[in-house]
């Protein structure tokens, strides 16, 4: 059937040589032109598993406000410069930053203010629980009472007591402390080290101040994103000599990922370039070969430009895997060439062109696989890869006959290096034998790798970013593991009564401190009445008259008035259902707990990500519908999950639609395993290795291995054919040569930096090595030691 589609066809095209070779100029301008209209993306969260739990944590992470704020570290670095200095520096970077891309600029809170708003007189009654009113009630005691006063006649002493006496008079138990206990908490809790000074954030070393930037750009938009880092850059650049800045944000991550990305194409790709012409031009010393080296970047052209028109924005990641996909597509030129300089007739032309597009059609196999995968981003790669290498056979076998006029000069034959001769003088029993223990020691070594399904590994914003990160760690602290406890709800209010219910049952399974939720300061409105209403009963049930009598009797020794402490006992008829504002501290506070997008409520609770922690908040949340949690460790524990499963279905996949495709060639089963030797040694040796050398599979090569598969199986098919057809092609030469262009663009990705493309040239490269070596030292002894050649067996009487 291949005969009768394939001989018309090239007979047709070599009798409109110029029309042909003219069409594929004019095209390949075209596709050229077309590149500039590609629209590129670095957004990774279409190569995630579109598992629930992992969707529904990137959908909230992307919408929620945690991903628009900017926070902007200001350092001293002048020892003789002072606070004053440093906060003026901040004030005026605030100022600065104005809309539209920034909305609002934080440099601390008023403490003064902040005091007056944490009057007993406001809020103390609808947030303070049962267990406060126990220690308010152990509170009203003769020898409590009187070292309450004593210390407020201290205070009276110092120079701030003309604003502290106020607040005494209207807090002489100081109830307004369990409140503020309650707020120095959040910061502990998550392990920063935050003091305000003068509306400052301030560090615990006084060198350090915090600019917290509100900004519209969602980091998920790199445009926007450089836009506005452009800008806040341009006002940094302003800031006093004496004063250096870090800037913390996921758009940062954006930009660094999308760049590392950029940058270590252009280098894999120059490197790759210069790498084949070297190798090429050495070899056969023949101008010619750049033909055999431009069709794949034509077809990775053509391929760009009819990938997006189907599938729009492509990513970045994608076109990474370009210069591999290039070393790959090169095999089928290489074959071809060669083969044309073997010399010989129709007939071997046309196995030639048989066995380029078997080829071909399993290197298809292995890409077409991922269409299987419910992974977008997989779909994007194989359509991508799959046009790259069916452009490239097309060249291949109907296009570069017509410009190399179909016959070459042979190569001149090259005597065999003395190790060659020792090798090949192997008996073909030990060789196999050989690879055979040589093989089971790695696949024994393979049980111990690791897989990392941590996909912040694959971060590649650079160590700029890194570092910026781990200076503001060290000066203000934080957990860098945290995580989140999320609660939604059609509204807020309806959403605060589950997070009460939920910061309840997690104070009976956590310990005090492992879990921050709003509910611990400002819970729904529901239990604040309730609050209010137990803290009139509370003072109504005689304690209000017991602490008058108390003050009036611990009073006169201090000098204090009968009525100096009217304010507090005044304030107990105080309506006390005000809501807070936005620019009050409680406010602000609760922005940073509560969300709302989409007509839906979301309120945060924030917990370290530790195993055992997760494990019991997974339980709470069960128990509360809405409720989820967003989690870095949960989530490399779903997606290893979800790749296991990916894996066992397209693994098998692949391996099966290889081993069709070389039956449906060989039509006989022992050439067809002998041909699938080099596929299992690549993946058993990438294992074993990744093992040996303590790395582990990650999302990214574990697809690069499956990748490979299609092209490893192809040293197998060719040094098959060769060995049971005794066809003399030249498919020894081919298949090294191929192996070392299939190496030179894998390796290529070895030179970058961006931890997904570096990876999936360590995965690649060790797949093609092993698999090359066992084509050409394995499969020849095993099809020798499984019978004569098909031609020789044809020919025996």
């Amino acid at each position: 059937m291949f005969e009768r589609l394939f001989s018309p066809c090239y007979t047709l095209l070599a009798r409109h040589r110029r029309l042909v070779l003219g069409l594929v100029l004019l095209l390949t301008l075209a596709a050229g032109a077309g590149l500039t209209l590609v629209r590129y993306e670095g957004n990774i969260d279409r190569m995630l598993p579109p598992d629930p739990e992992v969707t529904r944590s990137l959908a909230f992470l992307r919408d929620s406000n945690l991903s628009d704020k900017v926070i902007v570290s200001l350092a001293l670095t002048d020892p003789a410069r002072s606070k004053q200095e440093l906060f003026q520096a901040v004030d005026r970077l605030a100022g600065a930053l104005q809309p539209p891309l920034f909305t609002k600029a934080v440099t601390g809170v008023n403490v003064a203010g902040a005091m007056d708003e944490f009057s007993i007189l406001r809020y103390a009654p609808q947030i303070l629980g049962p267990a406060d009113l126990e220690a308010i009630d152990r509170m009203l005691t003769p020898e409590t009472v009187e070292a309450k006063l004593r210390a407020i006649y201290r205070q009276a002493l110092r120079p701030e007591s003309v604003m502290m006496s106020s607040l005494s008079r209207s807090d002489p138990l100081g109830v307004k402390l369990l409140f503020m206990d309650k707020l120095r908490a959040l910061p502990s809790s998550m392990g920063f080290e935050v003091a305000v000074e003068d509306g400052h954030f301030l560090s615990r070393d006084g060198r350090h101040a915090l600019l917290i930037v509100q900004t519209p750009v969602p980091m998920t938009d790199s445009r926007g994103s450089r836009e506005m880092i452009e800008a806040l850059r341009a006002q940094l650049a302003g800031l006093p000599a004496y004063v250096s800045a870090d800037v913390i944000c996921g758009h940062l991550h954006t930009l660094g990922n999308e760049e590392a990305i950029k940058r270590d194409i252009k280098a894999a790709s120059l490197v790759a370039a210069a790498a084949y012409v070297l190798l090429l031009l050495l070899i056969f010393r023949d101008p010619r070969i750049l033909f055999v080296l431009i069709i794949p970047a034509i077809a990775v052209v053509w391929s760009i430009v009819l990938a997006a028109a189907v599938q729009g924005a492509l990513l970045y990641m994608v076109i990474g895997f370009g210069t591999a996909i290039s070393g790959i597509s090169i095999d089928f030129g290489l074959l071809v060439y060669i083969g044309l300089k073997q010399g010989g007739d129709e007939r071997k032309f046309l196995c030639l062109a048989r066995l380029v597009t078997i080829d071909a059609l399993t290197t298809i196999c292995g890409f077409a696989v991922l269409f299987f995968s419910l992974i977008r981003g997989y779909h994007q790669l194989a359509l991508f890869s799959i046009l790259c290498v069916l452009i490239c056979l097309f060249f291949s076998i109907f296009v570069l006959p017509l410009l190399l006029a179909r016959s070459l000069a042979p190569p001149p034959a090259r005597p065999a290096h003395a190790w060659e001769r020792r090798l090949l003088g192997i008996p073909d029993g030990w060789r196999v034998a050989l690879w055979l223990l040589a093989t089971a020691v790695v696949t024994v070594c393979a049980f111990s790798v690791r897989f990392d399904s941590d996909v912040k590994k694959l971060d590649g914003s650079g160590q700029a970013v890194e570092q910026a990160e781990r200076r503001f760690h060290e000066v203000w602290g934080g957990n860098r593991n945290q995580a989140l406890f999320v609660v939604t709800a059609p509204s807020v209010e309806a959403a605060m009564e589950v997070n009460d219910r939920v910061y309840r049952a997690v104070l009976a399974r956590l310990p005090a401190g492992a879990f921050t939720s709003l509910a611990q300061f400002w819970p729904a409105e529901k239990t604040r009445r309730e609050n209010a209403a137990r803290w009139d009963r509370f003072w109504a049930e005689g304690r209000s008259d017991r602490l008058q009598a108390l003050l009036a009797g611990a009073s006169p020794a201090y000098g204090f008035a009968p009525q100096a402490f009217a304010p507090f006992f005044d304030g107990l008829a105080t309506r006390r259902d005000t809501a807070p504002a936005a620019g009050e501290m409680i406010g602000q506070l609760r922005e940073r707990f509560i969300v709302e997008r989409g007509g839906e409520a979301s309120i945060l609770s924030f917990f370290p990500d530790d195993p055992r922690t997760v494990a019991v908040l997974k339980e709470v949340a069960a128990q509360h519908p809405g409720a989820f949690i967003v989690s870095g460790s949960a989530l490399s524990a779903a997606i290893s999950t979800f790749t296991a499963r990916e894996m066992a279905l397209l693994a098998p996949l692949a391996l099966l639609a290889n081993l069709v495709m070389a039956w449906l060639f060989f039509r006989d089963w022992r050439d067809t395993l002998i041909a699938h030797v080099p596929l299992l040694t690549g993946m058993l040796w990438l294992v074993g290795m990744m093992a040996v050398f303590g790395l582990p599979l990650n999302v990214v090569n574990i697809v690069a291995a499956i990748i490979s598969t299609g092209v490893i199986v192809d040293y197998g098919l060719g040094m098959t054919y060769e060995n049971r057809q005794e066809l003399r092609l030249g498919t020894p030469m081919a298949v090294t040569l191929s192996a070392a262009t299939n190496v030179i663009g894998a390796g290529a990705l070895l030179v970058t930096t961006h931890p997904a493309l570096f990876s999936t040239g360590v995965a690649m490269v060790i797949c093609m090595v092993t698999g090359y070596l066992s084509a050409m030292f394995v499969v020849p002894p095993l099809c020798r030691l499984v019978g004569p050649p098909r031609a020789a067996a044809a020919e025996a009487p």
